[in-house]
This record gives structure tokens, sequence and C-alpha cells, in this order.
């Protein structure tokens, strides 16, 4: 009981500092070291911020996994709930700022200082410089994902609450973020010593492996770099290149995955998993994207989708595209979507595994962005040599045969604007159920896929396309000025799914 009180008072004390409560008065010793554990295990921290990963790829099993809705992946197979694209229109970020970022900054802090770096409870996760680098790493892939959902947050002045006595951080805009974290991360990757440790017990992403956390370091930087195409080419160029050079992912191994536990079960488990009497069949097969695969003799479709699933069992072979049907997200009534689930595919059964793996970050994605960005003309690579490799990481992910023919039968086209949007496409087919919010990134830069609107979500969000973003979680209420200063100024004052980012730009109107 005391350790849970224990955990209940430090989760207070941060969300002071993150929401920007201010002071009431001196309390004097209440704030010192009974607040937060005495000996916090480095490992423990990183092993707890490391199952966060699960989270940028689905939001939940049970309740509006947007992140795969608005891609165009999955579609409700129960009812007509999320179908409008209005449920879901605030994204919360406390936990990534009081759990996972401020885990990562604790690791560094814990590091850095002489006084505690020696030990036990520190050295156990590794050697310093690469605890310190790791967890530059990963908390920099969480800032950029919660600022690419919402936009604008406090990131220069935040966790700084108690030491600054600033319990009202600004809101820094997402061009300030995006060049502090490319520093960050290249400051991150000079630290990485392959020759120290790195525990392969509390690293459950890599394993340890400091070479894979390099190439991942890498990868996020190419991730940021990349989506300043339209908005700042230049700097965007300058800052793949230096990332690009440092070297990356290369392989489908090489990717960032992530692998549920009985205790934690796998997003598909509940919902589809065949011997479960309470799963409810809530989600399937987005019919836009079977029709996609299958115009595109795509044999990925036989990988991420079954004949003989949750939905029930389906008339036709298993490598018989004409069998395969999805369900249209947004139909006007329950009756229309019970109807297309009645005759649509499921989830493949290797999803709904409680133990199933699911992809973070792949290979494929980044193979692909470097396609893009050769294409652009960023990089001294070939685009065609990369993109062919992107879709090979993709078969390789999915244990799928046949990536030669399908080269041969979808080549890069010649013409810059059609190659750059085949590479896009090509990132879409190889998304499912991974690369989460980076998909929808795409979508909002380039358009690709153009996803469909049917009638009922034209009247329902007032013509407009897919949301571009999510609002401000009630967590910012208490920080409700800067919080709105910024709003006032990036967004014309709107905080709606319909406000777009600074580096979105694309015409999905």
């Amino acid at each position: 009981m005391r350790t849970y009180i224990k955990s209940i008072l430090v989760i207070a004390v941060l969300s002071l500092s993150l929401a920007g409560c201010k002071k009431f008065g001196d309390f004097g010793d209440i704030n010192k070291s009974p607040n937060s554990a005495s000996d916090p295990n480095t490992g423990m921290l990183f092993a707890s911020t490391a199952t966060g990963v699960r989270g940028l790829i689905m939001t939940s099993n049970s309740y509006d996994p947007w992140m795969q809705l608005w891609t165009g992946y999955i579609a409700e197979a129960m009812n007509n709930q999320f179908g409008s694209l209005t449920s879901t229109v605030t994204f919360g970020t406390s936990t990534y700022y009081l759990s996972y970022m401020n885990q990562m900054n604790k690791i560094i802090e814990l590091n850095n200082d002489e006084a505690t770096k020696d030990k036990t409870y520190v050295t156990v996760f590794g050697s310093a410089k690469n605890q310190i680098a790791v967890a530059m790493t990963l908390k920099a892939f969480y800032m950029m994902t919660v600022t690419d959902i919402v936009g604008p947050l406090p990131y220069s002045e935040a966790f700084k609450g108690e030491s600054d006595d600033n319990w009202e951080p600004k809101f820094d805009t997402v061009q300030d973020i995006y060049t502090a974290l490319d520093k960050e991360l290249n400051d991150a990757y000079g630290m990485f010593d392959t020759g120290g440790s790195l525990s392969s017990t509390y690293d459950i992403l890599f394993k340890g492996d400091v070479a894979k956390w390099k190439k991942f370091n890498a990868a996020v930087r190419m991730m940021l770099a990349i989506k300043l195409s339209d908005v700042d080419p230049a700097t965007g160029k300058s800052r793949f290149a230096k990332a690009y050079s440092d070297g990356s992912m290369t392989a489908a191994a090489d990717g960032l995955n992530y692998t549920f536990s009985t205790q934690s079960s796998a997003w598909f488990y509940g919902i589809g998993n065949k011997d479960l009497t309470s799963a409810n069949k809530r989600f399937g097969a987005n019919k836009f994207f079977v029709e996609a695969l299958k115009e595109y003799k795509d044999p990925r479709l036989f990988s991420y989708f079954t004949l003989d699933g949750y939905l029930g069992k389906r008339e036709g072979g298993k490598y018989d595209f004409d069998a395969y049907k999805g369900i249209t997200l947004g139909h006007p009534n329950n009756n229309d979507v019970l109807a297309d689930a009645g005759k649509a595919c499921s989830v493949a059964d290797r999803y709904c595994e409680a133990t199933g793996t699911y992809g973070v970050i792949t290979a494929a994605r980044i193979l692909l962005i470097e396609a893009e960005a050769a294409q652009r003309g960023w990089i001294s690579a070939d685009a065609k040599t990369l993109y062919e490799a992107g879709i090979k990481a993709s078969f390789d992910f999915e244990g799928v045969e046949g990536a030669d023919a399908y080269i041969a039968a979808h080549p890069l086209p010649t013409d810059g604007t059609e190659a750059i949007k085949e590479i896009a496409m090509q990132r879409w087919f190889a998304g499912f159920l991974t690369d989460g919010v980076e998909v929808w990134s795409d979508w909002r830069r380039l358009n690709v896929p153009s996803l469909p609107l049917t009638d009922y979500q034209k009247l329902s969000i007032d013509g407009k396309a897919y949301p571009y973003r999510l609002g401000y979680g009630s967590e910012m209420d208490s920080n409700a000025e800067q919080r709105d200063a910024a709003v006032k100024a990036t967004f014309g004052g709107n905080d709606t799914p319909w406000q777009r980012l600074w580096w979105d730009v694309a015409d999905n109107d």
C-alpha cells in the first residue's frame, strides 16, 4: 500500500510540472524524495517506457482505433459508431509526458549524476553512454509522434516545474520541436558505444543490440526530415542526408517491432481470436484497402487477412483474390455495416494471437522513405534500388513470397511526381497494423492514398476530408493560457481536427 501511495504522489507532482498548475506555497519537505522512488532501477524505467510503443500502432482494441481507421486499413463490423470521423476529436498527452518521456529524462539524469551513475540500480541497464543514447532516442521518437498528432506542445520548458519553478511551460511550434529533436538525436547518435553494454533483459525492443539502436536513431531523423519536403526542403535535405550517411535499416529484421504478452494481449486478440467466447468482432478489413490490394494483385492480401476467421468462414480459395471482401467505413446505418461484415474477410490469425508481433516502425517504411529522398535528389542513391528493397523488406516481414514478380509488375515510374506517389503507395500497402501515425502523416503530406468519403461522412463533417490532427486533451486545461496562445497563433483559434500542422500543405479537400 505504501508503494501504491508513493506512486500516486509521483504522478501528482509530475502532473503539476507538465500541466502548469502553479504552486500554492512552500510545503517544505513534502516535495522531496518521498515523492519518488529512492533507488529507481533504470532498466525497469526503460522497459516500462518501451511498452508504450504499442500505443503508436493502435490506441485500443476496444475503442476507436483511429490510427488504423483513418488510414483506410480497418472498418467497423458491428455498428456505425466511428464512421462519421467525428467520434475522436482530442488526444491526451499526459501518459507520454508523465510516464514515458519523463522516465527517459530520469535515466539520463541518473547516468549524468556523479552521485548515482555508478549505483547498481543505474548500471543494471548498461553503460552510461548507451543508456543516455537510447533514452534520448526513444524520448525523441515519442515527442515526434505526439507533436505530429496535435501540433505545438511544451518541450523546451517541459519537465522543469520543480527545478525552474516553471508551472506554465510555453508551447513550442512544431518547427522548433523538430529542430530540437534533430539536434538531440544527432547528439545521442554520437554517444552510442557499440563496445559498451546494454541489457537485453530490459531492452525489450532491440534486445540490447546497440547497432540496431543506431539504425533506429537515424530512422527517426529521416522520418522527421522527410516531412519538411513541402515547407523547408533545403533543411530537410541537409538533415536527411546526414541521417542517411549514418546508416539505417536495410532488412526486415532491423525494424522496431513489439511482441505482446499474455498479460497484455495483442490488439486484435480481443477482437478476433476465435478461441475467445468474448471476442466481439468489432473491426474487420476496410473495403478500400482490400480492393486496392486486389487491383495491384498484391499477395500481401493473403497475409493480412483470412477467409476463415472471426467474422466467419467465406467461400473461395486462400489465394483467390475475388473471394476477399471488405467493409465500407462510414455506412449510413448499422444494417449496411452488418451486411458488409457478413461477407468480409477477417484480420489474419497471427494478429489475433495474444502474443502477436506488430511492427512499430518497419524497415520497409524507412527504405521507402529513402527511395523518396533519392527521387527528390536529397541523397546520392538510386531511387529504384531503394524502392525495390523497401517492397522486398515488406514481403519479408509478412513472410510473403513473390516480391520479384510483384516488382516487375509494378516498377517505379519514370516520371518524378508519379514516382513519389507510387513510393508512398507502397508505404501504405506495407503499413497495415504497422507504422501507425507515420502512415497518417504520409496521407496528410502527400494525399496518398486518396481516401474516399461516403455521403454520410461528408454530411457529418460538412464536406471536409479525414482529420488532419487531434485537438488538445483536457490535461492542458491547467495551462490554458499557453495552450490558447498556441491555438491562436497556429490554428487561427480553432482547436479542431481540420486544422493543418506546419508541414502539412497537401490538398486533401
